[in-house]
């Protein structure tokens, strides 16, 4: 591993919730806990010819949509990978990453989106039907 000396901007989110931002030489790096806004300092655990991963070692300035998880669990277990960020803005990453998902992929953009069924933000998942 190899802590970057740089400090990232994080620019918006993937589709698993990691920050993504851009190195000195213009190289992506997906950071695992980072939200859009946040200037972090960040060790790479993979480094791959157009991007990197890493995660965090030091927070210059923390996003304000960022809160506290409550799942203990959270960043360990592989589910609700947004648990940190705001469920408003949760929604709002999904929305736009299926809008984006649908032009880069088919080049539709539909003339009308719908706003997304909205359900509990907590205890949705208390019973499992099979």
């Amino acid at each position: 591993m190899t802590a970057s000396t740089e400090w990232l901007s994080v620019e918006s989110l993937d589709l698993e919730g990691q920050g993504v931002a851009h190195n000195a030489e213009g190289k992506v790096v997906f950071i695992e806990g980072a939200l859009p806004g946040e200037q972090v300092q960040v060790s790479v655990f993979r480094r791959k010819n157009q991007w990197e991963q890493a995660t965090i070692t030091a927070m210059r300035r923390e996003s304000s949509q960022r809160v506290t998880p409550r799942c203990r669990h959270f960043g360990t277990c592989g589910g609700c990978k947004m648990q940190h960020l705001q469920a408003g803005a949760q929604l709002a990453t999904k929305q736009r990453a299926l809008e984006d998902g649908l032009w880069h992929l088919a080049k539709v953009k539909p003339d009308q989106v719908l706003r997304p069924i909205e359900g509990p933000a907590w205890g949705y998942r208390y019973r499992a039907r099979l």
